[in-house]
């Protein structure tokens, strides 16, 4: 059976050459998920998609075929390009790379498709880039049914106190008392504000944290090799790239 789908709004998380001239792009739509599609002929100087099929674009897609990679049949611009640099443009890479290894094709997830869309535009403010960062990250284990549980001591079932040390260990969670051991320390402040989504009020200290505790989160999720955008924040460059490292 041939499905057909017109202007389900989307963003491209990621291209690849396929053929001479066509692309096969990944796209995170609102309706539909994470899909595949052959984008035929775009890498020719006068196809119609050609400078369209851009990262941090909202595009209404289009796209009509069986199996797991359909042929798109249109994308049209319904906003500009977001106009990331440096730091901005890394951060925005390693969420479409989140989405990339977490999401599975055609799940469609509505609200974390408008958790993107939020994020990408906080990412060209003048905000924390980590803030925008740690929070797109809490709502993607959410919306996939990953969210660790971090307004409770695992040990003790008592609530999270913001005054109080705790040990984060993975697959448990956080549990009471500073002693050496298993997973990163971790203060009650820094669980309750991300259990609450506003880590961004937060001092640097306490987003350093947030920093460590959910990579130690995400990394059962993320398979064995090192992510691709980390790698870019790890390399050296002009004045303005320079800490990048914090954000990620």
């Amino acid at each position: 059976m041939i499905r057909r789908v017109d202007n389900s709004p989307g963003y491209v998380l990621h291209s690849r050459p396929w053929r001479e001239t066509s692309l096969i792009v990944e796209a995170f739509t609102r309706e539909h998920g994470r899909v595949g599609l052959v984008a035929r002929g775009v890498r020719r100087a006068r196809s119609q998609f050609r400078g369209l099929l851009l990262p941090f674009r909202l595009l209404l897609v289009s796209w009509s075929g069986r199996g797991e990679l359909p042929t798109l049949t249109g994308a049209d611009a319904e906003g500009p390009v977001r106009s990331l640099g440096g730091r901005a443009l890394f951060s925005g890479f390693y969420l479409n790379e989140l989405l990339m290894k977490m999401l599975p094709r055609d799940d469609p997830h509505p609200e974390l498709f408008d958790d993107y869309r939020r994020a990408v535009a906080d990412l060209g403010s003048d905000g924390a880039l980590d803030a925008v960062l740690r929070t797109f990250e809490k709502r993607l284990l959410d919306a996939l049914g990953y969210g660790p549980a971090l307004d409770r001591a695992a040990d003790t079932g008592a609530p999270v106190t913001p005054d109080q040390r705790y040990r984060y260990v993975p697959e448990r969670g956080p549990v009471e008392g500073s002693s050496a051991g298993e997973g990163v320390l971790v203060s009650g402040r820094t669980l309750l504000a991300l259990a609450a989504g506003r880590i961004a009020g937060e001092n640097e200290p306490a987003r350093t944290e947030a920093r460590r505790l959910m990579r130690v989160i995400l990394a059962p999720h993320l398979g064995p090799h090192p992510l691709g955008s980390r790698q870019l924040f790890r390399r050296p460059g002009p004045a303005d790239l320079e800490n990048t490292e914090e954000a990620r």
